[in-house]
């Protein structure tokens, strides 16, 4: 027998009118809260409803009447309402030690639901529905939860060199957060999961627990990086809430007549959330087993998820930042430089953004400058007058969009930082 997921609600309702008068001046009657709305929880043998339920009763004014919590199956609610129509909103897993919950006051349809500071995402539901309380009468109504999230189970990449200092995972883009009507705003998040070397040394593997994501926007890119060597691959379908994801992986070194890769190996499943289906896919460079979805390579002037195409080789591409910022330096020499800049690059390398962001070479700062025109007409931010840094056998350089070369250890009054990044393509 399968599971249901339901709110029930029973209401006997009637009507009483409240009239007051002064001298001159007569009041139009109010309902008073003479019914009864009784909620309650149920689940079936399978499908567990995430608690505490979270419960925010609208009237057709769109404010809020009351909030209420259940906070396992064995609770029953009562709401005193007067005669109406409500929408009734159920947010189930909506702990308030996890969650920016809105109160009765605060509480809209949209309201956002954040996360606490330090806090990750936990098994989330929403429902909604409406229901008529009329006089002297009894009233049923049904919410169903849905699932708003999808789990990553397992990740798990092999075959790493030992040597490895790093291994993370990268997810983008992703639903920024979602509302209390169940619906999801913002199209920029994304998550980044750091895997831990297994004793064998050369096996990493996800070893936090319940690693609840919001849906992706689309077909996401996964984002997989080996210290400073990232492989980005397009995945062939959306990654929708309600499904577990398991990721296996297999690090491929170049050999003299194939390229580095990383050979991955995907399934989605429902687990009671939804019907299970698979996929499998290659991730690395120049593969080109059958399993592989062919990859869109951009072109060197276009625009790739929102960065400037910089160069192309083969899949291999580098892309510039479409942001930049000014560099603020502590200090004298050449140490106080790096610091500064290696500060300012942390603001790059964050879950919504691919790759590994980084200062340009002395080959890339020459391209920038070459290309600079193109960049100004196809990006939302042109180059300006001043300096921008570039690295150059470990030594920092600076460069003018405006100027036909760059300059070793200086030679502008360099301030600004553009970073790039560079990604292959599966």
């Amino acid at each position: 027998m399968k599971k249901i997921k339901t709110i029930y609600s029973a209401a006997m309702c009637g009507l009483l009118t409240l009239s007051s008068c002064t001298q001159e001046v007569i009041n139009d009657p109010e309902p008073e809260p003479n019914s009864m709305l009784k909620v309650m929880t149920r689940s079936g043998e399978e499908t567990v409803v995430a608690y505490p339920v979270r419960l925010y009763v609208f009237g057709d004014d769109g404010k809020c009447k009351t909030m209420q919590i259940l906070e396992d199956a064995s609770n029953q609610l009562s709401v005193k309402l007067p005669e109406g129509t409500y929408s009734v909103y159920g947010l189930g897993g909506a702990d308030a030690t996890r969650y920016v919950l809105p109160s009765q006051e605060e509480a809209s349809a949209t309201s956002v639901i954040s996360l606490q500071s330090g806090q990750q995402l936990g098994d989330l539901m929403a429902g909604q529905s409406t229901v008529s309380l009329s006089a002297n009468g009894t009233n049923n109504l049904t919410i169903g939860l849905n699932r708003k999230v999808m789990l990553i189970k397992s990740l798990v990449i092999k075959d790493i060199p030992a040597g490895t200092g790093a291994v993370s995972v990268k997810i983008a883009p992703l639903r920024e957060s979602i509302c209390l009507d169940g619906s999801y705003q913002g199209e920029k998040g994304g998550a980044t999961i750091s895997l831990t070397k297994q004793d064998d040394g050369t096996t990493w593997k996800m070893t936090s627990e319940n690693n609840y994501l919001l849906p992706s926007v689309n077909k996401p890119t996964i984002t997989i990086t080996i210290d400073n060597t990232s492989f980005s691959y397009n995945c062939a379908t959306e990654m929708t809430a309600n499904h577990k994801i398991n990721i296996e992986g297999t690090y491929k070194p170049a050999t003299v007549t194939t390229p580095t890769e990383v050979t991955l190996t995907g399934t989605i499943t429902g687990a009671t959330w939804e019907e299970e289906k698979a996929i499998d896919f290659n991730f690395g460079e120049g593969t080109n087993e059958q399993e592989t979805p062919a990859a869109s390579v951009p072109k060197v002037g276009e625009l790739y998820q929102g960065c400037y195409v910089l160069a192309v080789d083969g899949n291999k591409v580098t892309l510039l930042s479409p942001t930049e910022s000014t560099v603020t330096i502590a200090g004298n020499g050449a140490e106080a430089v790096k610091a500064a800049i290696e500060a300012a690059l942390e603001a790059y390398n964050t879950p919504d953004r691919i790759g590994v962001w980084r200062l340009p070479d002395s080959a890339e700062a020459l391209l920038i400058v070459s290309q600079y025109i193109t960049i100004d007409e196809v990006t939302s931010l042109p180059f300006n007058n001043n300096g921008y840094f570039y690295i150059n056998n470990d030594n920092i350089g600076s460069f003018k969009n405006n100027k036909g070369n760059i300059a070793n250890g200086g030679g502008y009054s360099t301030t600004f930082l553009r970073p790039v990044t560079t990604i292959t393509i599966q």
